[in-house]
């Protein structure tokens, strides 16, 4: 069996336990367009942000997560460790995370002919990878 799509797109959620620093990381300094928020009775807020047509869901569940992702880089544990963005402002994106004093775990480079990239971490420790292509 194959799935069959009904859009062509893929929505990410993030677990946040410092929401407050998610937002302004997403919202402020990568400047995502706040699409809104959810409440979800007895488990917690989904704030949803526009990424194209995808949607990145920052949850601030209502209690504590019981244990927090590794900060040791990507590809320290197995799972979903990173999400890429397309951006066309590569050197100005990094510059933001820098000057909000974001994590930048690797400084903008080349990747191949015609495509750099760089990796950022939002407060909590989550890797977003930002490529650019000319």
């Amino acid at each position: 069996m194959t799935v069959i799509l009904s859009k062509p797109l893929l929505d990410a959620g993030i677990v946040t336990s410092n929401p407050k620093s998610a937002h302004r990381f997403y919202g402020e300094v990568l400047g995502l367009p706040l699409q809104g928020e959810v409440e979800i009775p007895q488990y917690g807020t989904v704030t949803r942000y526009e990424v194209g047509d995808s949607v990145l869901r920052i949850f601030e569940p209502l209690q504590a997560p019981s244990s927090e992702g590794s900060r040791e880089g990507f590809a320290s544990q197995t799972g979903i460790r990173y999400l890429t963005l397309y951006i066309s402002n590569l050197d100005d994106a990094v510059a933001a995370v820098t000057a909000a004093e974001f994590q930048v775990t690797t400084a903008p480079r080349d990747l191949r002919p015609g495509v750099r990239v760089a990796q950022v971490q939002d407060a909590d420790g989550n890797t977003i990878e930002l490529m650019e292509e000319s």
